[in-house]
């Protein structure tokens, strides 16, 4: 069943077409990835499809009924006076109205109003079947997911930059859950734990999604179909991102081989025809008009568009230098009430691309900072290798001046250039015609991301460092910054959320966090190594799980009994998290063989066993959910055990 469709949709502004003939249909519960270069329409469509623009021609057709959310891209507009807490609880409006109403009916019955009774027990009834026990918690989980700590949910929701805004209206989205949810870029400000919670939640929600995304390893995780907007039009592709990629590469190939081939055909009859002609005599006329008619009969072939201009640099070749490009060690760095990183210590050599990971808030934008020279450290070095110089891109783009055009900005660094040479390379990042004459103040996020590459890679640099640099930058920019890092024969210095972008470059990994010695851990090899080094700490770390073996440990601060009550209730916690975890692992995979059997009984009339079907995955969905609240609730209450257990150990 059909939950959306555009019928001939277009939008212009003025006499420029953004958006021509556009039309699709999107089947209820389909995860789609919207994609394209920036500037090609995808927030326009959005607005489009939420009634936030009129469309020039065309109408957007709605199932009767749904419900569309949207979580836009940039949200300094938005303005929130309540508290975190209270903006995200938002999204069970109706429920705080029924509990509003619960707790009037509650006073009128306990002042002895015998008429109440029945409203409230009706309407407690309802109230509890539609979550009314469970959505406060429920809406404090997922803050939490998003990096909003105990403290953070009390304040007020008007003091949050831009990044946690979206955050936490994301949050509030997603606890609404309307019938298509509309997400623009929402990993953009997300760390790699929280994206791959929000990839869960997609995947096993019954939604339908629309997702402007340009995190290639996220579509590819959550997305079923993938609708390309190029030259002002879309078509939809079944599958990810990937899977898109490789269609999209061989039916090109294919188009433009009929195309050629059809050309030489082409070409063959008009020789034929200017032949016959030469030669005029009547069966020559005769046989030239023949073929003229056929010619016109023809149907032709269309030459496959050019993709959309895109960027292409290389990045200059570094400076001859030493081969250790960077040394640190014992590096401290603290804030009032927050300890970032203790003692931390690594080497940089030649050719080295080192990642820093980490959750949100955990110092990785700091450490690149302070080794940058924009911050200093509490304690400890870091030198710099014999004849080594610095490329620094700064994700907040603070390094450009907002007076200057984009021309000026670039020759700012090239001011022994020619304009026609700095044009040029400013074309190859995108930049051409007026572009170039544009005050950098009034640059899209992407432009003036690419601005700032531009700046840094061409000077030769023997290190290059990078806070985000995939943020903004559409795909096609993307697999070109990989490519020119890949044939950097510098060094590599990097933060990043992009999953996709670790996967190809990463050489060695450095994870900040809190709960590894020191705040931090370095793995070396690749991201797959590290994937797998970390799934097996995480298992090592589940076997060290045990009781204490001295019931009296900590016995000068409780009884031997008290003791043995905790250890028995760690015990059983600890019983019942192993049968969550086997148990969502089991429904996990009921849940997927029967999408697999959904998807293969599509298209065929059985309609009762399709309605069977969506019938158990519904059930199953619900228990699945239940599951991870259970799941989470019993993980605090180990970790926060174990934390009492450490502490008895350090007083005894």
């Amino acid at each position: 069943m059909y939950t959306l469709t555009c019928d001939h949709l277009s939008y212009a502004v003025g006499v420029k077409e953004i958006l021509t003939n556009v039309t699709f249909s999107v089947n209820q519960g389909a995860k789609v990835g919207v994609i394209g270069v920036n500037g090609a329409g995808k927030t326009t469509l959005l607005s489009l499809l939420r009634g936030a623009l009129e469309p020039t021609e065309g109408n957007v057709f709605v199932q009767r009924g749904a419900e569309i959310g949207c979580l836009q891209q940039h949200t300094e507009g938005e303005l929130l006076t309540a508290t975190v807490y209270e903006t995200a609880l938002e999204a069970f409006s109706e429920l705080l109205n029924m509990e509003e109403r619960l707790n009037d009916l509650q006073k009128r019955v306990e002042q002895g109003d015998e008429s109440a009774i029945g409203p409230f027990t009706e309407l407690n009834e309802r109230f509890i079947k539609e979550g009314g026990n469970e959505f406060r918690a429920k809406t404090l989980a997922i803050l939490k997911r998003f990096g909003f700590s105990d403290q953070a949910v009390k304040e007020s929701a008007s003091l949050l930059s831009g990044g946690q805004k979206t955050k936490l209206l994301l949050a509030k989205l997603l606890l609404r859950e309307p019938d298509i949810i509309l997400l623009d870029e929402p990993t953009n400000h997300l760390d790699i734990k929280a994206i791959e919670w929000l990839e869960g939640f997609v995947r096993n929600s019954k939604k339908t999604f629309l997702i402007v995304s340009h995190d290639r390893y996220f579509l590819d995780s959550v997305t079923t179909d993938t609708m390309e907007i190029e030259h002002g039009t879309c078509r939809m592709f079944s599958g990810g991102y990937s899977a898109f990629q490789e269609k999209k590469k061989h039916e090109r190939e294919a188009q433009l081989r009929h195309y050629e081939q059809q050309q030489k055909e082409i070409k063959r009859i008009e020789e034929f025809i200017a032949l016959q002609r030469r030669w005029n005599r009547e069966r020559n006329i005769i046989a030239a008009e023949s073929r003229q008619k056929a010619l016109a009969r023809m149907v032709k072939i269309d030459r496959p568009q050019d993709a959309p201009k895109g960027v292409s640099f290389r990045i200059a070749d570094s400076r001859s230098g030493s081969e250790q490009v960077l040394s640190v060690r014992e590096l401290s760095k603290h804030y009032p009430g927050t300890k970032l990183f203790d003692s931390l210590s690594f080497e940089l050599r030649r050719g080295n691309r080192l990642f820093v990971i980490g959750a949100n808030g955990t110092g990785k934008s700091t450490l690149l900072k302070i080794l940058t020279g924009r911050e200093t450290a509490d304690s400890g070095v870091f030198e710099l290798g014999y004849n080594q110089s610095i490329g620094y891109y700064d994700q907040e783009q603070q390094l450009l001046d907002p007076e200057n055009t984009v021309l000026d900005e670039l020759w700012s660094v090239y001011a022994d250039k020619k304009m026609a040479e700095v044009r040029g390379m400013l074309a190859s990042f995108g930049f051409r015609g007026e572009d170039v004459f544009k005050p950098v103040s009034v640059l899209s996020g992407g432009e003036r991301a690419r601005l700032s590459i531009a700046k840094m890679i061409s000077c030769g640099v023997s290190l290059l460092v990078l806070d985000e640099p995939t943020n903004h930058l559409d795909i096609a920019s993307r697999e070109t910054l990989e490519d020119a890092l890949r044939q950097y024969n510098g060094t590599v210095l990097a933060v990043s959320h992009d999953r996709y972008f670790l996967r190809a470059l990463a050489t060695d990994i450095l994870e900040l966090d809190p709960s590894h010695p020191g705040g931090s851990l370095l793995f070396k090899g690749d991201y797959a190594h590290f994937l797998e080094k970390q799934a097996a700490n995480a298992e090592a770390g589940k076997a060290a799980l045990q009781p204490v073996d001295d019931p009296s440990a900590g016995a000068g601060k409780q009884s031997y009994e008290d003791a043995k009550r905790q250890k028995n209730r760690l015990r059983a916690a600890k019983a019942r998290f192993e049968a969550v975890e086997k148990e969502i692992e089991k429904t996990e995979g009921m849940l997927s063989g029967i999408r697999e059997e959904q998807q293969r009984e599509v298209g065929t009339s059985d309609y009762a066993l399709l309605n069977r079907l969506y019938e158990e995955a519904d059930a199953l969905e619900e228990k699945l959910s239940a599951l991870y609240m259970e799941y989470e609730t019993l993980d605090e209450e180990l970790q926060s055990a174990a934390e009492v257990i450490d502490g008895q150990k350090r007083d005894s």
